[in-house]
């Protein structure tokens, strides 16, 4: 396998859905009660998408 196929995703697929969310203007509200997710854990995908970019 070559380096490229052994790569990892530089967002996991929930990073992904929020980040598309957020760019779509939703509160952190909106995001968790659209993904079934707390609000926390909203908030601790943003933080990793800040970190990532």
């Amino acid at each position: 396998m070559s380096n490229e196929q052994k790569a990892k995703p530089l967002l996991t697929n929930r990073e992904r859905e929020v980040f598309e969310l957020l760019v779509l203007d939703k509160t952190t509200r909106e995001i968790a009660q659209q993904l079934f997710i707390s609000e926390k854990t909203v908030r601790n995908h943003i933080s990793n998408l800040m970190c990532t970019f």
